[in-house]
């Protein structure tokens, strides 16, 4: 892709203006539901998260909930995270909305069978226990159910990477998806990415966020770079999310495996 030029930036009031990237490739969603259940052990300024003992403490309540719902059959899988990394492209604010930055260094991310199913769960005994454990050590909590918006295709799990979780805001959940559609289909063309599961809060009023982009790569070269170095990265893709209103705060992940 030529950096060249700068493109067009299609937004959701003119979507035919041209682009140098195609919407993102698509395939169905999938009809499972998803939990995620994020958790800051204190302020995240820098790009690397600071080392905290609450942290490790986080982590260590969740895989012990991890291991408990495994045994659900209404539970699919669920994986644990650890942060790694803030890197570029961060805008905290959107249009006319004050949301929380997300500045959450630890994750547990469950898939239900159904999304019903991952609206019962956070109401349920396992997750209010965490919950209720994880105020001990963290700063800040954060439990919605959600549904899979659009996708890509699934995101693997059974293997290290490096894993992003990216939380938007905007005015409506449709001018976030049109960005999104473009924005993607730039990190396909210009980062090899191959997965995507967009999450989209059930009830509103469970997050601040309207959706959550959850991708991985294989390794931090594999999209750190193009960040860093591709004109076209601000030049489409940031500019793509301001003219539409949408704020992304994208946070990269590995898999805690301690579990």
């Amino acid at each position: 892709m030529s950096e060249h030029t700068v493109p067009s930036v299609p937004t959701q009031s003119d979507p035919t203006v041209s682009s140098s990237w195609t919407r993102a490739r698509l395939i169905e969603p999938s009809t499972a539901g998803f939990v995620h259940v994020g958790a800051s052990s204190g302020p995240w300024r820098l790009p690397l998260p600071l080392p905290r003992a609450g942290r490790r403490s986080i982590l260590t309540h969740m895989h012990a909930a991890a291991t408990t719902l495994r045994s659900d059959p209404r539970i699919v899988r669920a994986d644990v995270f650890r942060g790694l990394l803030r890197p570029p492209g961060r805008s905290p604010h959107s249009a006319g909305r004050d949301v929380p930055d997300a500045n959450f260094d630890a994750i547990l991310l469950v898939e239900t069978t159904t999304v019903a199913d991952a609206a019962d769960l956070p109401g349920e005994a396992i997750l209010r226990r965490l919950v209720d454990d994880l105020p001990e050590t963290a700063a800040r909590t954060l439990v919605f159910a959600g549904s899979n918006a659009r996708r890509i295709g699934p995101v693997d799990h059974d293997r290290q990477g490096v894993f992003l979780f990216n939380y938007f805001s905007a005015d409506t959940v449709e001018a976030n998806l049109f960005a999104w559609q473009y924005t993607a289909g730039w990190f396909q063309d210009e980062t090899g990415l191959d997965n995507s599961t967009v999450l989209q809060p059930v009830a509103a009023a469970d997050a601040p966020y309207s959706l959550v982009n959850h991708c991985r790569w294989d390794r931090l070269r594999d999209v750190v770079p193009a960040l860093l170095f591709k004109r076209s990265f601000r030049s489409f893709v940031l500019r793509v999310f301001g003219e539409n209103g949408v704020a992304p705060r994208p946070i990269l992940y590995r898999l805690d495996d301690r579990g």
